[in-house]
């Protein structure tokens, strides 16, 4: 959720199982006719059918709907004086092991008086037979009579029910006013509660002899049921709020309306279902082209466990499956030119009897070294896997040497060494596993530490997923600007020449620096660039951007300044509007705090290799840096040395990582 944001609705919306339910159109066609029409009246036009992926803007409103697959969403923002109102859709549809479902989140930045459900949500429940995972939405209260209260009873106890459930009586003096305020309730709550009015003082009385009198509902008052439910075992009555007749006759629709937020509110900060919310994130990478459709199986697989599988036997399986030819690592068996003997014992004489056993194990049983395992894996890995991809890639670049270019599999083969060098030294240098687990949640995972991981990795691929677009944008502009150039109208426009690479992850921007940038020499910073890459895949992307666009930047400088067209320093180059090629200014810092300077340690650990031309000591302390990300953890760095003036006419990048040492990192 962006800071300073108020969230004012969710719902999980999901259609009931196929077998279930009568024939219905798919989720996408639904959605469309029902948020279509919603944007329609708010001036925006109609959606398009046959475009994945479409942008419409109209009286402050801006809306964006994508598909892919099975799946898509919409994004939808409107400006209300000084604040924002967003809606979010997200669905996807059903799949062989997964009903169909659609999240619906509304969040505000600054005060917008909304809180209801969004207005595209009625139509859509009419359309199709959703729940909430375990009892029916409507876009309708549903009307009970005295036959229909023990139906009533099971839907309010139900044990998987998520949203609030609101009964509404008759009130003895205004005939009318139940159905009313019924209806008012069921529109302002669509998706995120259940409306249900009682027909006559007949089901009344039925309703509330099953309850009892502090759990019933009477004489005209409404009443909203949180979920779960049980009058049996029920301890606090009072959380479950009672609005009386007095308030409904006084205050009208003002009264109804807070009764209606306080049921969306109740289901606004609820945690996503647990399928819904490991899929959601998969969804995203699907739109964002980082996943294919296929892969939402991955997030429906049961999670595997260790079960009461005895550990020796794993541990003598894992290591069988590492046996070699040519790698050093055996079993016993395999040592020995003699042939293996069946070890099984033949089964005892009929008229035998069994011999005693211990029960016990032997206390001269080897224990597992998982280190020493880990590290086995490790030098497997190194050794041999490596080998072969790198010879399938040696091989495949031979096999296109006739191709006009084969830069681009070289940079690959390059990122993917430095990538399977980082995976051994993560798995060689792992901390012992010696933490003992916690005792909440599965296998030792604290569920609420669980959602907030899963949370934030949603929110990181929200955040790259938007940087990408923001940078499609840009590069858009730009083409626009090149094109208005060479219509010659340069007052308006200027012609740039930008190479059409985006990196996947720190080291591809890296490679392809060393191999394309002349005036730009990056040192031996591979293992550190490689460690954020393994250690954050999601925002390494968004990072890398940020290093090609700061490293092209120095290019252009470095050319600029040791040809004679420039004569000041990085920083001037990055706010001088002369500069085509730039970085925002404040990304720059030219030199360290005074603490670097006078702790050996920091200044050390800043100081890395040149050529001797450059200082004849043969390294020097590269106090200039960039930063890539501004604050938080991690905060990755460029830490660079100008020597655009100087005898090279380079500049020397030493380290791109993450944050090196200071009194704030330690």
């Amino acid at each position: 959720m962006p800071p300073n944001s108020t969230r004012l609705y969710q719902a999980v919306l999901r259609d009931k199982p196929a077998v279930l339910r009568h024939k219905t159109a798919p989720i996408s066609i639904r959605l469309r006719g029902s948020v279509g029409g919603w944007l329609a009246g708010k001036g925006l036009p109609p959606l398009d059918a046959g475009r994945p992926q479409q942008d419409l803007e109209a009286d402050g409103t801006r809306a964006r709907s994508e598909r892919k697959g099975d799946c898509g969403r919409y994004r939808i923002e409107e400006s209300i004086g000084d604040a924002l109102l967003r809606t979010r859709i997200v669905y996807h549809e059903a799949i062989q092991g997964m009903a169909g479902w659609v999240t619906v989140t509304v969040e505000e930045t600054g005060v917008t008086g909304a809180g209801h459900a969004p207005g595209f949500l009625p139509e859509y429940l009419r359309k199709g037979q959703v729940t909430d995972g375990a009892v029916d939405l409507t876009d309708t209260p549903d009307i009970v009579d005295e036959h229909d209260v023990p139906r009533l009873i099971d839907t309010l106890t139900a044990r998987d029910r998520r949203v609030p459930l609101i009964v509404v009586t008759d009130d003895p003096k205004d005939q009318q006013a139940a159905r009313a305020r019924a209806d008012h309730l069921a529109a302002a709550t669509a998706g995120a509660g259940l409306v249900v009015r009682l027909a006559d003082a007949r089901a009344e009385h039925r309703f509330n002899t099953v309850l009892g009198s502090e759990l019933g509902v009477f004489a005209g008052a409404i009443r909203t049921y949180l979920a779960p439910f049980d009058p049996k075992t029920e301890r606090y009555p009072t959380r479950h709020r009672w609005t009386g007749p007095g308030p409904l006759r006084s205050r009208g629709d003002e009264a109804l309306d807070v009764i209606a937020g306080g049921a969306v509110g109740d289901t606004a900060y609820r945690e996503l279902p647990d399928d819904v919310r490991r899929a959601i994130g998969k969804v995203s990478q699907i739109i964002a082209g980082k996943a294919a459709p296929a892969d939402i199986h991955e997030v429906l697989a049961p999670r595997p466990t260790l079960g009461d599988l005895d550990k020796q036997d794993m541990y003598r399986r894992m290591m069988a499956l590492t046996v070699r030819r040519g790698t050093g690592v055996t079993t016993e068996a395999a040592t020995t030119d003699e042939p293996v003997q069946d070890e099984t014992p033949p089964p005892p004489a009929a008229d035998s009897e069994p011999a005693d056993q211990d029960p016990r194990p032997s206390q001269h049983a080897p224990v597992p070294d998982t280190d020493e395992f880990a590290r086995t894996v490790a030098r497997i890995v190194l050794n041999d896997l490596r080998g072969d991809l790198e010879a399938a890639l040696d091989l495949a670049v031979k096999a296109a040497v006739n191709a006009p270019d084969t830069g681009d599999l070289r940079r690959h083969m390059r990122t993917l060494g430095a990538h399977l060098d980082g995976l051994r030294d993560a798995v060689l240098t792992r901390p012992h596993p010696g933490r003992p687990a916690s005792s909440n949640g599965v296998n030792g995972v604290d569920p609420e530490l669980e959602h907030l991981r899963a949370e934030h990795e949603n929110l990181q691929t929200e955040y790259a997923e938007a940087m990408a677009s923001a940078r499609k944008l840009e590069r858009r502009v730009r083409w626009l600007e090149t094109r208005l150039a060479a219509s010659t109208q340069p007052p308006n426009g200027t012609a740039t020449n930008e190479p059409d690479f985006e990196p996947d992850n720190l080291m591809d921007a890296v490679t392809m620096a060393r191999d394309t940038l002349t005036r730009v020499t990056i040192g031996d910073t591979d293992a550190a660039a490689t460690k954020l890459d393994l250690a954050f895949p999601t925002l390494a992307g968004v990072w890398a951007a940020k290093l090609w666009d700061s490293l092209r930047a120095l290019n252009a400088f470095a050319e600029a300044r040791s040809s004679g067209e420039f004569s000041g320093g990085f920083l001037q180059w990055c706010m001088s509007a002369a500069a085509e090629v730039t970085i925002p200014a404040g990304m720059v810092a030219m030199s360290e705090s005074k603490s670097v300077h006078t702790n050996g340690r920091y200044s050390t650990s800043r100081t890395f290799p040149v050529p001797k031309e450059v200082n004849p000591a043969g390294k020097v302390l590269m106090e200039a840096h960039i930063k890539l990300r501004q604050g938080g953890h991690p905060a990755p760095r460029i830490h660079f040395y100008d020597d655009s003036g100087g005898a090279t006419g380079k500049i020397w990048v030493g380290y791109v990582g993450d944050h090196l040492p200071n009194t704030l990192t330690n």
